[in-house]
């Protein structure tokens, strides 16, 4: 069926067939008999006439009713299950679907950016399947094949096109905006077309300052660093530019107090998303070989066996441990003994006398003691030379972008700055760019592009419409709907809530001409006497020290201020401890969306699980913490808490999600590798439904999209929510995904929500015992 018929109603007119017969002619007077005939013929002529009218009168009466009392059962209002969509003809994405669409009080939105938007949704949808039999094939197997991968690229999903549509335009509105700012201009300048001489230079101050010599990397030297000089060459490269080898140091307040600690944390990795399996680690090592070609005059360590036997100790941990009451906290004397490695030592070179003097009696706060254990039980620390060989390889990474041989940097930063290392692929040299911005200072370039930013959603009056709803709804969903909760815990969570700081796009707090100049001083120099790289070396220390000292500083708070800490070329918003700062980079929200007003609820289609997992997560944490404190003296039986509610969710999901199977890549989930994310995504469904709904009805109180009429909001918002997980992922990928975690495959994150909700199986009228509809559901 062709679009423009799909707009048409169908007309059904009936049309009654009246026989008359006149009666039997005689043998007398033929014009009596001709004039009976005439008589007879007129008067059946009257009564068909009249019974027409009659029949007319009645159809008219009956469809009008019929039609009116449809309009009423399908207002968002209704509590009625919607009728099951009928499915069109494999091939047809509109035969059997759009139906006539009952008279309303307000028209679908039919404006030239719905009816586009509408011929989009519509061409994804996959016809031969049926929404309650596999919902994420039904809205992503056609999206998927129509989006091809490229040659050696390992995914693209909604989530990658965004990120990197975002970077095209930040590259683009920083190249406009930052001559108002010279010293940001000069370091995309150079950093876009780099010195021969500015990597060699940086990289040897860096090294200067954390006193890493040749020889030290070296198998063959005779001599070794002590374990004290090593402890802090690896204290100091993390304070002065955040690489964090074997660790990651943090500051993290007491709970319910004002006292801070140091805290100790598992450290990033730049070849491995985690271990290789056996038969994919020769595969491994050849596509790695011409970046460790360039490594081997610069130290003698297998620096992918290094990273892998690292990747072997990390847990991962998805909670913030440090941040939770139960947290472990030891004395800097009680840390397990490691070989070539001195805690003191390491701790003084990372916070020097930042905080307190550091002794043996410190307070330490550990996010993961399995790995520390693990360290204690592994050969990583055993050879000095490996350690920092490690670090050598680590800041060159860092620094990769500066680097002028293209071939060379395309090498090294394609990597270091891959979403999936394993999986790496070239990237514009304008690019590296934003990605360095990004690990050092990303909140001035962040300010500058707040503008361009809020203008693709629709303006600042947009974004504030999509907070607002945003915070309404959680609030409202922490005072009605979330479960168990006491009076007082329901109060603190809402204060907790009403108090975060909502960021959407940028920094607010560098509007303020104070704050910000207090930000950039000693950040940005004027100072036209320094060579490059030394302009380069005092932006990347200080926006490092400014970043991790800022909750020690004594200074102003406007003179302390740290910015994001969370990046900006991610999808996900981040609220990390303690919690009062919510953070939404662009990409959260779908950009490429048209902003007519009325298109505007489909963007928390997109907003409101991402914005709402980060709320939910960290309302995790202040509920442990709230019922595991003995404050003002209340007892509280944790059997029945909120969080116990939540651990035994958690634990259903888990169960759930291992015993599914996604057919269509034979593939199964390792859910003890990503049940956390798994139970925020569930938290997160019914209050995005929620803001979705609430949104959409300040449009219209029925709202609808001209072309997908036969689809109400509930379903709309269940249909873009799905839309927004969509990916086209290889089969080595994804399986990685599925066994390394944190975060399962799209076929789960959509489905798996899905089925325990009983507003989707209401929205499609999905019969129990149907694949999306199980009888047993995981349930909060």
């Amino acid at each position: 069926m062709r679009e423009d018929a799909s707009r048409s109603n169908v007309l059904m007119q009936l049309t009654p067939t009246v026989t008359t017969q006149g009666p039997p002619p005689t043998h007398t007077n033929a014009a009596q008999l001709q004039l009976r005939s005439w008589t007879a013929a007129a008067w059946s002529l009257i009564f068909t006439t009249a019974a027409l009218l009659v029949i007319s009168v009645v159809i008219t009466a009956f469809v009008s009713t019929t039609l009116l009392a449809d309009s009423g059962a399908l207002s968002p209002s209704a509590t009625r299950p919607a009728s099951r969509p009928e499915l069109p003809a494999a091939g047809d994405k509109l035969g059997g679907v759009l139906r006539a669409a009952p008279i309303r009080s307000t028209p679908a939105c039919d404006s030239a950016a719905c009816m586009d938007q509408a011929r989009l949704l519509l061409r994804q949808i996959n016809a031969s399947r049926h929404p309650c039999d596999d919902f994420y094939a039904y809205v992503c197997e056609d999206w998927a094949l129509t989006r091809p991968l490229p040659p050696g690229a390992e995914q693209m999903s909604m989530d990658t096109i965004l990120i990197d549509g975002y970077a095209e335009i930040l590259e683009s509105v920083l190249q406009e905006k930052a001559a108002s700012f010279p010293p940001l201009r000069f370091i995309l300048d150079q950093c876009l077309h780099p010195p021969p001489t500015l990597f060699h230079s940086l990289r040897a101050m860096f090294l200067d300052t954390v006193r890493l010599r040749h020889w030290m990397t070296q198998s063959s030297s005779l001599r070794r660093p002590s374990p004290v000089e090593v402890s802090r060459k690896l204290g100091v490269a993390f304070r002065e530019m955040g690489i964090d080898a074997l660790f990651r140091p943090f500051v993290v307040a007491s709970v319910n107090s004002t006292k801070r600690f140091l805290g100790l944390g598992e450290p990033s990795t730049v070849l491995l998303a985690g271990p290789i399996q056996k038969e994919e680690y020769e595969l491994v090592r050849r596509a790695f070989a011409p970046l460790l070609g360039l490594f081997q005059n610069e130290t003698d360590v297998d620096l992918l066996q290094f990273e892998e036997r690292l990747c072997v100790m990390l847990s991962r941990p998805q909670l913030d441990a440090a941040a939770l009451f139960s947290g472990v906290t030891v004395k800097v004397r009680d840390l397990p003994v490691l070989p070539n490695f001195e805690w003191t030592s390491f701790l003084q070179s990372v916070f020097d006398n930042g905080l307190r003097p550091i002794t043996a009696r410190t307070y330490v706060k550990l996010s993961s003691p399995d790995y520390i254990v693990q360290l204690t039980r592994g050969d990583l620390s055993r050879l000095p030379y490996e350690l920092l060989g490690y670090l050598l390889f680590r800041v060159t990474m860092a620094l990769s972008p500066l680097i002028e041989d293209q071939t060379t940097r395309d090498y090294l930063a394609s990597v270091s700055y891959a979403r999936h290392p394993e999986f790496s692929q070239v990237l514009p040299q304008a690019h590296y760019c934003l990605h360095l911005l990004e690990r050092f200072e990303p909140n001035l370039a962040l300010h500058m592009s707040r503008k361009s930013a809020s203008s693709l959603l629709g303006g600042e009056g947009a974004v504030a419409e999509c907070v607002h709803a945003l915070r309404s709804v959680m609030l409202e969903h922490v005072e009605a709907r979330l479960e168990p909760l006491s009076s007082a815990l329901r109060a603190y969570l809402r204060d907790k809530i009403s108090a975060i700081s909502w960021e959407p796009l940028a920094p607010p707090a560098l509007g303020d001409a104070a704050v910000r100049a207090a930000y950039v001083d000693g950040v940005y120099l004027r100072n036209s006497q320094l060579s490059t790289a030394q302009f380069f070396y005092t932006w990347i220390r200080k926006s490092q020290e400014k970043k991790f000292m800022s909750p020690m500083s004594q200074r102003s708070r406007s003179a302390a201020y740290p910015g994001w800490t969370g990046g900006f070329l991610g999808a996900e918003s981040h609220l990390p401890p303690p919690y009062d700062r919510l953070e939404i980079p662009l990409p959260v929200f779908d950009f490429f969306l048209d902003a007519d007003p009325r298109l505007r609820p489909l963007q928390l289609a997109r907003a409101a699980p991402k914005v709402y997992r980060s709320l939910l997560r960290a309302m995790y944490h202040l509920a442990y913490n709230f019922e595991n404190t003995d404050m003002d003296d209340r007892k509280i039986d944790s059997s029945a808490g909120f969080v116990h509610t939540l651990d035994e969710l958690r634990l259903c999901l888990e169960r759930q999600y291992t015993a599914l199977a996604w057919t269509d890549r034979r593939l199964q989930l390792d859910a003890s590798r990503t049940s956390w994310s798994d139970l925020w995504d569930n938290l997160a469904l019914r209050p995005a439904l929620d803001a979705f709904l609430f949104l959409a009805h300040r449009v219209a109180p029925d709202y609808r999209v001209s072309l997908l009429e036969h689809w109400n909001a509930s379903q709309l918002f269940f249909l873009y929510y799905a839309t927004n997980f969509c990916e086209n992922s290889n089969d080595r990928f994804v399986r990685k995904m599925a066994v390394q975690g944190p975060h399962s495959p799209a076929w789960f994150r959509v489905n798996g929500p899905l089925r325990n909700s009983p507003e989707f199986a209401l929205a499609f009228d999905c019969k129990p015992g149907t694949f999306m509809n199980p009888v047993t559901k995981c349930a909060q």
